[in-house]
Order: structure tokens, then sequence, then C-alpha cells
């Protein structure tokens, strides 16, 4: 099924909700989210492993691009000068439980509201804000590519989805992600973001009307004289649940935003219950120890962040495919005779009409191992599981200008 057919007729038949609900009502078999990873500056700074304190630290180390192939040797040496929000989810989340993942939450209809039109004045230049065009529009994923006109909105969805991430990381850590409500300050070349500074007795006070009504966030940005920083977010993947998983599935749109140091942080204590800044790295070693449970976008995502030890070159080279976009990724899981395997777009095995909707056969099934699977092909990208080894092999070139996690190997202790 075409994704413009699929993202507005799931059931076969084109019927759009009501123009009240500004949203996409009709996508039953998901729902749409949008989450941020927030990359923090740490200069002269290093986060202790166990908690949330900073300690002084010696500079990066130089790490040569034949150790950044590496990995726990170089992992367990290396030293990032940001870190990187993560928050755990609570053990009564009906959604992964005890994960941790970056701040964000679904979309809700205030998102779309029509009031953010007047609010974003006048940085409501057509067609999204000021944001920039995206160059790559044939494979749009259809989170962006839908027109929200038809649904009655006339806030695009590089605008909502946003939206939605600076709420939701609001609401789940109490960061608040805005500007000066100032027209004259450029948008086009942010560099690192600088936070402008409230009293949170009553950021505290909002965030608990946010909480209980999304729609008092556009309440809270007028009484603030502030708009969310929309432009501070830089696309950087989507990701829509498998199907072979059961139980809730999201199109999940990922961007990134560079902070100039960690704001004041606190979970939420009831979707959140604990919060963590650390190295990518970090992260990466406690879930290969045990330590934490991540679910598997946020695992590949933190690979990605390993390719950059500084600050700066991450913000850079978010800024300078901001451009470029991305696609949707589904993951396919392949199941061989000593293990399993999840592929994703771009490897020789990966479908070429992949079923999104799981109406037929939820996996791929081999009587071969996944070593002679993997030897058969010469395109790869999928991440293999067998004896309790989580390894990611990928060899294809990028799309859109990004990179490949670094080549990692995790040892599980008690994931599976």
């Amino acid at each position: 099924m075409p994704w413009d057919i699929l993202s507005c007729s799931i059931s076969g038949r084109q019927h759009w909700p009501s123009h009240k609900s500004k949203m996409n009502r009709d996508l039953k078999y998901w729902k749409e989210a949008a989450t941020v990873i927030l990359a923090s500056g740490v200069r002269n700074h290093f986060v202790n492993k166990n908690a949330t304190s900073t300690q002084t630290c010696r500079p990066p180390l130089p790490v040569s691009k034949q150790e950044r192939n590496l990995t726990h040797s170089w992992l367990e040496t290396v030293v990032f000068d940001y870190t990187v929000l993560m928050l755990q989810r609570s053990a009564k989340s009906s959604f992964m439980p005890h994960a941790q993942v970056f701040p964000g939450g679904t979309i809700n209809p205030s998102d779309f509201s029509n009031e953010w039109i007047q609010m974003f004045q006048p940085f409501c230049e057509p067609p999204n804000f000021k944001l920039g065009t995206v160059r790559e529009t044939a494979k749009r994923p259809p989170i962006f590519a839908m027109d929200r006109r038809k649904l009655g909105s006339e806030v695009p969805g590089e605008v909502a989805f946003r939206l939605c991430a600076i709420r939701e990381t609001f609401e789940e850590s109490g960061i608040l992600l805005v500007k000066p409500n100032d027209p004259d300050k450029c948008l086009k070349r942010q560099g690192t973001i600088k936070l402008t500074q409230y009293d949170q007795k009553e950021l505290a006070n909002w965030r608990l009307l946010v909480q209980k009504d999304a729609a008092n966030f556009i309440k809270l940005c007028r009484e603030l004289n502030c708009i969310p920083n929309i432009w501070a977010l830089k696309e950087w993947s989507n990701w829509l649940t498998p199907t072979h998983l059961g139980g809730k599935r999201f199109d999940t749109v990922f961007f990134i935003c560079c902070l100039q140091e960690i704001p004041f942080t606190l979970q939420d204590g009831y979707e959140t219950v604990l919060y963590n800044w650390m190295f990518p790295s970090d992260f990466i070693q406690g879930y290969s120890s045990g330590k934490f449970f991540i679910p598997p976008p946020q695992w590949y995502e933190l690979g990605r962040l390993c390719r950059f030890l500084c600050l700066q070159d991450l913000q850079q080279f978010s800024q300078d495919r901001a451009l470029e976009g991305c696609e949707c990724w589904f993951p396919i899981c392949l199941v061989a005779s000593d293990g399993l395997a999840y592929l994703y777009p771009g490897d020789e095995l990966y479908p070429e009409d992949p079923d999104y909707l799981g109406a037929k056969e939820k996996n791929i099934s081999s009587s071969k191992t996944l070593q002679q699977l993997r030897l058969e092909v010469t395109r790869l990208h999928r991440k293999e599981i067998r004896d309790q080894y989580i390894t990611l092999y990928v060899n294809i070139e990028p799309l859109y200008k990004h990179v490949h996690p670094i080549m990692m190997n995790t040892q599980l202790s008690s994931h599976l």
C-alpha cells in the first residue's frame, strides 16, 4: 500500500476526522509521537556514571577514525565534552516500563491548534515557519508528508511535531525549550542553545497545568511572552514500531537539540521516575551490563552519537544536514536457526514492500544461520541477536548525509 494512501486511509476508504481534532485519527494501527535528543555541553567537566552531578575532569582525548570503529575497548576510554539526557520510564508504564528513553511523547490536538499561527507571528512564513524546505521530498515520511490542512489545521507537521517534542520535554523533565518572542532575532544559524532562565517555582506551577491539559502550553507561552524554539530542533530520524512486538505502536519523529549547559532537570515522578545526563557511551555500557534497558531505536541513535566526541561537531553536523530529511525506518524481524536479525532499510534482505500493518506474516523465517545469511549478501544493515549478544552490521552508505552508529557488539545480561 503506498505511504500516502496509508497515511490517510488505513481502513481502505478515505474519511477525514472532524476539523476540531486537528489530528489524523485514522491512524488506528499506531500513534504519532515526537522525541528530542538533548545533548548538553559539560566543558571541563565530566558526568559521574552513577549520578547526575558533575565533577572537574581532563579535556576530551583525541581518537582516530580507525578507533571509532572499535566497540567496547574504545567506549571504555573515550571522553566526550557533552552528555545526553535520558529518562527512566515508570514501572507502571503500559509501554516499555523501566526503559531509558529520550524525552517525548504522543501528539496532542493542541500541537496542531491554529492558535499557534497567531502566537508565532511574524515567524509564520509559509510553508513551515522559516524552518526551511527539506530537499528530499519523494520519500518524505508520511508523518511529515501529510497535508494537515485537510484535518483542519494550518500548522504544518514539521512545526506541530516540534511543538509536541518541546511540550513533552517540559512535562517530563521540566526543561523549557523556548525563546523570547523577539521577531528580530536571527533563526537560521543558531549554534548551541542557551536557555532563557525563568523562576523555577513559576515553571513548576505551569508544568502541573500543562501535564493536566496540554492546551495550557499555549497559555504558558502567552503569559511568559515566549515561543517554543522549534528552530533549535533539527530533524534526525523517524522510527515506526515493528509489528511483531504486539501491543502499542508509535510512528515517532526524532529531533536533536544541542544546549550549551545542563539545565535544571526534574523527573515528573509519574511517567518518568529518574533522569540521567550521561555520555552516550555510558548509556551503551550500562545497557550491556544490565544496568539499563534501552529500546532499540534509542540504542541505535546513541551509537550514532558516539561518532561525535565534541558537542560543537555534533551541533555543526545536525545543522548542516538539517534540511536533508530522513526516511521512516520500520525494522523487519528475521528469524534464523540460531537467533534473530532486525533488518533496516538498505539491507539486501529488507523487503521492497514492507507490511507496515502486520496483516501478513510478521516475521521472515529461514532455516539458515545468521552467519550464513550474512555471508550470502553484500549489503548489510542489520542487528543480530544470538547467544545473549547483540551485534550491529552495517556497510552501506548512509542516506540523507547521515552517519551510521559505531559497530557495536553488546553482551546482554538480562534483557532477553
